[in-house]
């Protein structure tokens, strides 16, 4: 019993002295050097504290979805939006679709108020799941209650297709476009997705293009806005073009040719965007959305040659092209033949601007001396002289650096030449390009020379200041071409999903000079980006050992 007592004793005063000591409360230890402390998480205390979600004055919006039921042809799945406390609603990730969304395209949404209360959008009530409304913009909702107190929602909602902007063109009476010379009226609108601003409906006129590509089911398209706008982040400009890219199962050849171009010496290379477009409500797969060739200080920045200019010594846009003239831009030949793929000819030269009806008998007189004043200068006695010689009338570095593409993705039309561009600026020296037109044949050989034969390669060649000059670009360029390895892997996973939907569409294989007739995507990018790597070690040892 004494034993007993004393341990209760005992335990009575260390009771007594733990409760003494820590205030009957268990206080952590402060931190040590090695130790931080951790802090609750404390909530964020809304701006307005007496507007919160659970407390929000006025009529509330309980729920708002987009379910497949009511919208089957865009909507595989619900989709159900979250309501902040600031009256905004929205999805937590952009909505995938089946279909592009764009101005005009409506959903029906499945929304629920407080009991008693309407919901409106301007002076239309809405009926949940039956009440259809264009989300290509937010949209306001107001509800409203039995005593007509009311509380406006945002519905602002993001859209994913392909991951790629969205074109709508709707051309005036739905007509269809037959012609490349007839210009139709249309409107346009532009869905940027999350990389570019949207440009909302706005009237242009459209009109086909091409020469071979035109023939193609899958066709090709200009745009005439009616003043400047900014497309794609691109600079403002009124003349766009539509390419289909129908022959290239990879879509990309264009691009990566201007991704190469721009970064050598030549002045100007067209931007452009893959888009998915949308003619007339029905949606007609993946086209690239580029800058036309024109005069322009954001393009060919060349001074814009008027009938009254005394000095006429530029700006000429030229394009160099063995079709047959069938339009009235203006033509002369070259004076000397070269070798082209049809064997020793003369080149055809159009002028594309000045265009027909402004250009004078004097400026084209001058133009097509200059330019037979380079030939002859090039094929002369003299033409390594310094005062008389072939680099008193050209840019020569630019003449290597469109020399080291073509070569490099093995530039079928180069050695026509077709679609092949040259300019002047005034008081200039002849510059060849702007790059246009490389779906054909480009990027499907791995050795052997195939431009240097070729136009007036063959007497460059011959130049060993030429020769000299090419090792230094090529030296130069050389890591920025191998970059470009890079740039298919990325693209080729950028247009994945539209390449998808575009086979959907055209057929699963293309058609055409690119042996791809049997690929899908995936082998039909891995084979160019196979030839072009194999192509540019070849080249770099080539042009190493020249």
């Amino acid at each position: 019993m004494r034993n007993y007592l004393s341990r209760a004793l005992i335990l009575l005063m260390l009771c007594f002295a733990t409760t003494t000591w820590s205030g009957c409360e268990e206080k952590p230890l402060p931190p040590t050097s090695e130790q931080s402390p951790e802090l609750p998480e404390q909530p964020e205390e809304p701006e307005n504290p007496t507007d919160t979600p659970e407390e929000q004055s006025g009529p509330k919006l309980m729920e708002f979805r987009l379910r497949a039921e009511e919208n089957g042809d865009i909507l595989s799945a619900q989709v159900r939006c979250e309501i902040g406390s600031d009256r905004s609603v929205s999805s937590v990730t952009p909505i995938k679709t089946l279909r592009p969304v764009y101005p005009g395209v409506t959903l029906k949404p499945v929304f629920k108020a407080e009991e008693g209360c309407k919901i409106y959008v301007g002076d239309q009530e809405q009926i949940s799941g039956e009440s259809a409304q264009d989300f290509t913009t937010p949209v306001i909702y107001k509800v409203v209650d039995s005593e007509g107190q009311e509380n406006l929602y945002t519905v602002a909602l993001q859209f994913h297709f392909t991951g790629l902007p969205i074109v709508a063109i709707s051309t005036e009476g739905g007509v269809e476009i037959t012609s490349k010379d007839d210009w139709v009226g249309a409107t346009f609108s532009l869905m940027g997705s999350e990389e570019f601003e949207s440009i909302e409906p706005m009237d242009i006129q459209i009109a086909g293009r091409g020469n071979s590509t035109w023939r193609y089911d899958k066709k090709p398209y200009k745009l005439k806005f009616a003043s400047k706008t900014e497309v794609l982040g691109m600079p403002k400009h009124k003349r766009w073009v539509l390419l289909a890219n129908f022959i290239d199962a990879t879509m990309l050849r264009n691009d990566l040719t201007f991704y190469l171009g721009k970064k050598t010496s030549l002045p100007w290379t067209p931007r452009g965007y893959h888009v998915e477009l949308v003619l007339n409500g029905k949606h007609l797969g993946n086209y690239y959305l580029c800058e036309q060739i024109k005069i322009d200080k954001n393009r060919v920045n060349i001074t814009e040659l008027a009938p009254e200019d005394t000095n006429i010594t530029g700006g000429y846009l030229m394009e160099m092209d063995t079709y047959a003239a069938d339009d009235d831009e203006t033509l002369f030949n070259s004076k000397h033949k070269v070798t082209t793929e049809k064997g020793q000819s003369l080149i055809p030269i159009k002028i594309k601007d000045p265009e027909h009806e402004d250009l004078t008998a004097q400026q084209l007189d001058y133009i097509q001396g200059y330019f037979h004043a380079f030939e002859d200068a090039l094929y002369g006695e003299n033409w390594l002289d310094k005062e008389q010689g072939y680099k008193n009338y050209i840019d020569v570095t630019a003449f290597v650096d469109i020399y080291l593409i073509s070569e490099l993705i093995y530039h079928w039309e180069w050695r026509h030449p077709k679609s092949s561009y040259m300019h002047k600026d005034r008081d200039g020296l002849l510059v060849p390009g702007p790059l246009w037109d490389y779906d054909w044949k480009t990027y499907t050989q791995r050795e052997g020379w195939y431009c240097k034969e070729y136009l007036w390669y063959p007497r460059l060649f011959q130049d060993p200041e030429f020769v000299a000059l090419l090792k230094e670009r090529w030296t130069a360029l050389y890591p920025e071409f191998e970059g470009a390895i890079a740039y298919i892997n990325t693209m080729k996973a950028k247009l994945a999903e539209s390449a998808k939907k575009n086979s959907q569409i055209w057929g699963a294989t293309t058609t055409g000079p690119n042996g791809e007739s049997k690929m899908s995507y995936d082998q039909a990018v891995e084979r160019i980006l196979s030839c072009y790597t194999d192509r540019l070690h070849w080249l770099d040892s080539q042009i190493k050992a020249l």
